[in-house]
């Protein structure tokens, strides 16, 4: 259910969301997945997946782990991406799937936040995927900077 309501927050407060049609697939304290549908706005002029739906899977499934820690540890702190580096491996003409397993990073960075009152960046690991089964099987390979400030 929790993977649920995170998903119902980003429709809500993220329109870009509601439009590419993402879901959570999978969500606990050692992951996040995001699922990106292989629907018409998400296709390229090439018919693969487009840069931009790609890049809100990233950021999507990095986000998901930190508001996930921010309302298991209920602090009262704003997450933001202060930078975004990666590649595309191969093309993707399928759903994709993105990857984050660095929660710890992530609720390391929210904890000292919420101890020190000053900002906290953490850059975190995100891969596609089109076969889960198959995550050595990379299409897009990213870093991005999660960024922790307590209110």
């Amino acid at each position: 259910m929790l993977a649920k309501e995170f998903e119902d927050f980003l429709r809500q407060n993220v329109p870009m969301i509601e439009y590419s049609q993402l879901s959570v697939e999978h969500l606990d304290n050692e992951k996040c997945i995001i699922k990106m549908p292989f629907i018409p706005q998400n296709k390229n002029h090439v018919n693969s997946m487009y840069f931009g739906s790609i890049l809100i899977g990233t950021e999507v499934s990095a986000g998901v782990l930190a508001f996930y820690y921010l309302k298991q540890d209920n602090h009262n702190s704003t997450v933001v991406f202060k930078d975004v580096a990666g590649n595309f491996i191969k093309r993707s003409e399928t759903d994709t799937y993105f990857i984050c397993n660095d929660s710890k990073l992530i609720a390391d960075a929210i904890k000292k936040a919420a101890k020190t009152h000053e900002r906290v960046n953490v850059t975190v690991n995100v891969i596609g995927v089109t076969d889960l089964s198959k995550p050595d099987e990379m299409i897009s390979d990213f870093k991005i900077t999660v960024s922790v400030k307590n209110k």
